[in-house]
């Protein structure tokens, strides 16, 4: 029976199992990067394996059916769960309600795709998509039952739990798509693995969460939730169209063939970012929120996260940039060798796109999700015209619209963050300038050594570039970075030993 409260009855009970809140940040940041580290490696592999026995047009198909899906899970799900995540000590009550909220949710939103996958079809001109679309549609009711529950568990900074979750599903998905795909299934075999993988995880999610949801629905939570998530939700809906109309365009103007090259030209660079980004992404708005009235430390962190991420990823992309062709010959084979140019644009702006999920977390943190909102409207707005301009022109158009667009609109967003935490321009450029002209160093003297040993495209190569440039960047970082910016890695360390050993 369904229980309801009103706001006289709810009880703002404290969670009896807050984490410790020292070490507590550094130890959710090493386990959510071994989780990322881990689920991208699993997920890479199992694309690489695909992508030799599959075509590019089915990876096109399947490419459109997922954005389908995911755009209801990023405008229902995550705006939910962002509404209970940013909140420093969450109730009972309003994790029930969010659970349900969920489960209410679903059900309208499986019965559109399900029911809209043939107009789908007919819209995008593409034979068998209404098929693929219905068969991922399911991933929506899955979600729901589980997203909560992965919020619960996000708040709490308890990423191991999350790490076995995704290791375990992707796992599992991927063992059924390369069998049935080996089987000559086709794009059964990547509709399947995605179903399979999202299941999973939500068996995961359920069977590692202490926390249970009961049918106890609270108005008063509700009506709050809903007031902080319609922005969520509107910034999550104008975001994925920022990231993803590149796609829809392609598919509709070029064909699903265009937008698998197309995808797996973006392919390693979201990898790359979904590893070394979005893992510190997910501990910072907890973070964050503990100290969003705090704002010199606030500040502090914010600058110290900017920096370790940029530090990290600037050689990385910028690197992926300058071996682009190696990657794709060797990884990908010959028939995914269009990618190439794609991949070469889009990765040298791919720390750009890093180290602004900051500057998001930060208005979330601080309670200006408005301004999102009206940031990832720009950037919908911007993106769309541009892209549905280039489109026509080919995929090298398309990806330098995209690169370019993140370029020049980046100062945006920083200043959204920068003002709401009164950090000047000087400040966080001293943060961002140095690994920059370290990974451009990098790559200048391996251009020098690959021309002076005439080295050409083969594993040799690669692994010698990869080891070159790690030496070169690392020698730069030793260098001319202060001494107490790489102190920032050595505390985190220290705080992760710290927290193991017993009280």
């Amino acid at each position: 029976m369904l229980k309801y409260s009103t706001r006289q009855d709810i009880t703002v009970r404290k969670q009896s199992d807050k984490p410790t809140p020292k070490g507590s940040i550094a130890s959710g940041a090493v386990w959510s990067i071994l989780d990322n580290v881990a689920a991208q490696g699993i997920t890479f592999v199992i694309f690489l394996v695909l992508a030799r026995l599959l075509d590019p047009h089915l990876y096109g198909m399947l490419s459109v059916s997922i954005l389908i899906t995911q755009l209801f899970r990023t405008v229902i799900f995550e705006s939910i769960a962002t509404s209970i995540i940013r909140k420093h000590e969450p109730t009972d009550e309003d994790f029930n309600t969010a659970f349900l909220s969920c489960c209410i949710f679903a059900v309208p939103a499986f019965l559109i795709v399900f029911f809209s996958a043939n107009i789908l079809e007919n819209m995008m001109h593409i034979q068998g998509l209404g098929d693929v679309i219905r068969g991922t549609s399911v991933i929506i009711l899955v979600s729901g039952l589980s997203k909560v529950h992965e919020a619960w568990l996000t708040h709490r900074l308890l990423f191991r739990s999350l790490a076995i979750r995704s290791i375990t599903s992707i796992g599992l998905g991927g063992i059924v798509g390369v069998y049935l795909a080996w089987k000559g299934m086709g794009i059964t075999s990547l509709v399947m693995q995605q179903v399979v993988t999202s299941v999973v995880a939500t068996i995961t999610l359920w069977l590692a969460t202490p926390w249970k949801p009961r049918l106890r629905f609270s108005m008063a939570s509700f009506k709050e939730s809903m007031r902080f998530s319609r922005h969520v939700a509107l910034s999550g809906m104008t975001n994925f169209a920022n990231q993803n109309s590149d796609i829809f365009f392609i598919t509709y103007y070029l064909g699903s063939a265009a937008a698998g090259v197309y995808s797996a030209g973006k392919r390693i660079v979201n990898t790359l970012n979904t590893v070394m980004a979005t893992a510190l992404m997910r501990v910072s708005l907890p973070a964050f929120s503990r100290v969003k009235n705090q704002l010199d430390e606030f500040k502090s962190h914010y600058l110290n996260a900017t920096f370790f991420t940029i530090l990290l990823t600037a050689p990385a992309f910028i690197g992926l940039c300058y071996l682009s062709h190696d990657v794709t010959w060797l990884l990908l084979g010959q028939k995914w060798m269009e990618s190439v140019p794609v991949m070469q644009i889009v990765s040298a702006t791919g720390f750009i796109v890093s180290i602004g999920y900051y500057n998001h977390t930060v208005m979330f943190a601080r309670d200006r999700p408005d301004w999102q909102s009206r940031l990832t409207l720009l950037y919908a707005v911007t993106n769309i015209t541009v892209f549905f301009i280039f489109v026509r022109y080919g995929l090298v158009a398309m990806a330098l619209s995209y690169s370019l667009r993140t370029l020049l609109l980046y100062p945006v967003s920083a200043w959204c963050a920068l003002t709401l935490l009164n950090v000047t321009w000087k400040e966080y450029l001293a943060q961002i300038a140095s690994p920059i002209i370290g990974s451009l160093v990098m790559c200048l003297g391996l251009f020098a050594m690959d021309s002076a040993l005439g080295l050409k495209t083969g594993w040799e190569k690669l692994l010698l570039d990869i080891a070159a440039g790690a030496v070169i960047y690392g020698l730069y970082v030793l260098i001319f970075i202060p001494r107490h910016k790489l102190a920032i890695f050595s505390n985190a360390v220290a705080m992760v030993r710290n927290r193991k050993k017993p009280a």
